[in-house]
C-alpha cells in the first residue's frame, strides 16, 4: 500500500513515519517539496504518484503561547480541500483534529464528539479544525482523529513531559506556570490507533483519541521525580496556584471502535520517555 504522509517533520508525523515505514510504502514530502496550499502542485503530485491512502498531519498554527498567523484558517482548510479534490475516489483519508475545535477558552471536561460546533473556538487554529470536522461529516472517505495531548519520543523539549524529564536529569526544578488536567496519550498508543484505522474502516467519522485516565501537570511532575529516584533534588514549583481550564475528551467512541484497546499508563509511558531522553544525553545525568 502506498501511503501519502504529510507533515512528517512534526511530532505526530515523524513518529508515524518511523512506525509505518517498514510496513508500507510511504511518500513523505516536506512542505518545501510540496506546498499543500498550492492547488496546481497538489494536482501534479497525484498525477505523478500512485497513492492508495492519505494520512494528513500537515498543519499550521496551534503552537502554545504563539498567536496564529492570519493565514492559519484559510491555509489549513485549503490543504484538506486540495488533497480531497485530487485524490482518487477510493482513497481513504485520516485527518487530525484537535481538542482546540471544542474551544480551549472554556473548561473542557471529557467533551464528546457531538459537541463540536456548539462553541466557536477563539483561535484560528481551533476554527480551522472545526471547519475540517464539518467537511469530514459531509463525506464517507475521511476519518478525523482528535488529539488533545500526545507525548513521547521526538517531541519538543518545551512540551511538558519532556521538559519535566530534562529538568530532573539536569537536577533543576520543574516550574509549572499553572496546573491543569490533560488527557495525555502516549505516542506508541497513537501509532497503534492510526494503524488500526488504516486496516479497518471506521464506523464513525470523528473520534477523540484520548486515554481513559486524565492527569494533571503536577501529577506528571511527581511521577517523573519518582522515576528519577528523587530527581537529583529537583523541586516542583507552581507559579499560579489557581487551576487552569481542564482539557480532556471523552473516548467512548474510540473504545467502541477498538474494543480491546489498552492504553499505556502514565507511569510506563513516562518511564520509557525518561530512559529515551537519558540515553540520548547521558552527559546530562549527574
Amino acid at each position: 500500500m502506498n501511503i501519502l504522509l504529510t507533515g512528517s517533520g512534526g511530532f505526530i508525523g515523524r513518529n508515524l513515519k518511523e512506525y509505518l515505514q517498514d510496513k508500507y510504502t510511504l511518500f513523505c514530502p516536506r512542505s518545501y517539496e510540496l506546498d499543500l496550499t498550492n492547488e496546481k502542485a497538489v494536482e501534479q503530485y497525484f498525477i505523478s504518484h500512485d497513492i492508495d491512502f492519505i494520512i494528513h498531519c500537515g498543519t499550521t498554527g496551534g503552537a502554545r503561547g504563539v498567536q496564529d498567523s492570519p493565514e492559519t484558517l484559510d491555509d489549513n482548510i485549503a490543504m484538506v480541500n486540495n488533497l480531497l479534490k485530487y485524490k482518487k475516489d477510493n482513497v481513504r483519508v485520516i485527518l487530525f483534529g484537535s481538542g482546540a475545535m471544542y474551544d480551549k477558552s472554556r473548561n473542557l471536561h471529557k467533551v464528546k464528539e457531538r459537541e463540536i460546533g456548539q462553541f466557536l473556538p477563539y483561535d484560528l487554529y481551533g476554527q480551522s479544525k472545526m471547519k475540517i470536522a464539518e467537511i469530514t461529516e459531509k463525506r464517507n472517505d475521511i476519518l478525523c482523529l482528535n488529539i488533545f495531548a500526545c507525548y513521547g519520543y521526538n517531541e519538543k523539549e518545551s512540551r511538558f513531559p519532556s521538559y519535566a524529564v530534562n529538568q530532573v536529569i539536569k537536577g533543576e526544578d520543574i516550574v509549572i506556570n499553572q496546573n491543569v488536567i490533560f488527557d495525555y496519550l502516549f505516542v506508541e498508543d497513537m501509532q497503534k490507533i492510526v494503524e488500526h484505522f488504516i486496516i479497518h474502516k471506521p464506523l464513525h467519522k470523528i473520534i477523540n483519541i484520548t486515554p481513559s485516565d486524565s492527569i494533571s501537570l503536577v501529577e506528571i511532575a511527581d511521577i517523573v521525580v519518582n522515576i528519577s529516584g528523587g530527581g537529583h533534588c529537583s523541586q516542583i514549583k507552581i507559579k499560579n496556584p489557581v487551576m487552569n481550564n481542564e482539557y480532556t475528551g471523552d473516548n467512548s467512541v474510540l473504545l467502541s471502535e477498538i474494543q480491546d484497546l489498552k492504553f499505556t499508563s502514565m507511569q510506563e509511558g513516562l518511564l520509557k520517555l525518561y530512559n529515551y531522553i537519558k540515553q540520548k544525553s547521558p552527559e546530562a545525568v549527574r
